[in-house]
């Protein structure tokens, strides 16, 4: 019985001799966060507690996705850049770590689980990364890139919910823009093709020339009726009066053909100036609205800004936490018992058969 007993225990302490391989355990701790600043300007107001836990569930849906991700086959193959298969490859005997370098994908994915353990605290919102090396330094340095992983997965997931976001106030300026290029593009050809910068201006000198012509007619008109109310024909401001009064017509009516409304005229030119004109300036207010809803839009989206926080960094310990010794040696010596009481029943049996 006492063979019995101590054969596991031997056996044990051989097999942690000669083949259990020691692995060396590195813990990292971290939180995926999103920015809440109107939680922190407005902490009393209704909308904020709203809005604390929308953040608080973002937060619980984005540390369950970094979670998934880094247990994924795509975070393995990733890390295949840093040579993961050279950190969880094993020659030795032990059948337990003995994956060759000629492993398969599949092979290698299994070992990939078993040494690297991810898992969430849902009331907490902490994501715990457990890391079991053959060494301190491959603990530390598949640690340190899994965190750089998770960053980067946050940060991808951060720009893609962004432009999400803003993709509709995007495309909304895009169109403002085109539309504003355009209105200013037919403003300019309209220049161009009729020689001609600001058609209301000039309307507004001409209005300025006929009403100082017409005041000059009239008082020329004053002055003639003054010089024949004198009763001489022979006069001599008669017919310089006359001359004068003639000249301000002719230049009244020059001044007046254009704007008589009637084929190309400055009233047509007008009306098309102050048209395209008008468009121009409705295409700029539009585009700087929309730029103003872009702008309020960009705003709203940095409260979904998220931000990996580290909370513990891999630190492995000098002594290997696996395999447990005092554990394996227990496990053994119970063993041991299990089969010593098992012999004592059966030869008991045997016993009571033979004599009995």
């Amino acid at each position: 019985m006492a063979t019995l007993i101590f054969i596991p225990v031997i056996l044990a302490v051989l097999y942690l001799m000669y083949v259990a391989t020691p692995r060396y355990t590195a813990e990292s701790r971290f939180t995926v966060r999103a920015n809440d600043q109107q939680s922190h300007t407005q902490p009393n107001n209704i909308t904020s507690l709203i809005s604390t836990g929308s953040n608080a569930s973002s937060s619980l849906v984005d540390g369950w996705a970094v979670n998934s991700f880094l247990g994924s086959r795509d975070a393995m193959h990733q890390l295949e850049r840093i040579g993961l298969r050279r950190y969880l490859t094993n020659t030795t005997l032990d059948p337990m770590n003995n994956l060759m370098p000629e492993a398969s994908d599949d092979a290698l994915y299994d070992a990939y689980q078993s040494m690297v353990n991810v898992s969430y605290n849902m009331q907490e919102q902490v994501n715990l990364i457990k890391v079991h090396a053959f060494s301190p330094d491959d603990a530390r340095a598949i640690s340190v890139s899994l965190l750089k992983l998770a960053q980067q997965f946050v940060h991808n997931m951060d720009e893609e919910g962004i432009a999400d976001a803003l993709k509709v106030s995007q495309q909304a300026v895009t169109l403002a823009e085109q539309q504003a290029r355009r209105a200013l593009e037919d403003l300019a050809i309209w220049r161009i093709r009729n020689g001609n910068i600001d058609p209301a201006a000039d309307a507004a000198m001409q209005l300025t020339q006929l009403g100082q012509l017409e005041g000059e007619l009239n008082t020329a008109r004053i002055n003639l009726y003054k010089i024949q109310a004198m009763g001489n024909p022979a006069h001599p401001l008669m017919q310089a009066t006359k001359i004068h009064i003639s000249a301000l017509q002719k230049r009244l009516t020059e001044i007046r053909q254009p704007q008589n409304g009637l084929g190309d005229t400055a009233v047509n030119q007008l009306k098309t100036y102050e048209s395209l004109k008008n468009a121009q300036l409705f295409a700029d207010a539009n585009l700087a609205t929309t730029r103003q809803n872009y702008h309020q839009a960009y705003i709203s989206t940095l409260r979904l800004h998220r931000y990996l926080s580290i909370i513990v960094r891999p630190e492995p310990g000098d002594r290997p936490t696996s395999p447990n010794v005092p554990l394996l040696l227990l496990e053994a010596f119970i063993l041991g018992l299990l089969l010593a009481f098992l012999y004592r029943i059966l030869t008991g049996i045997y016993s009571a058969l033979r004599y009995g």
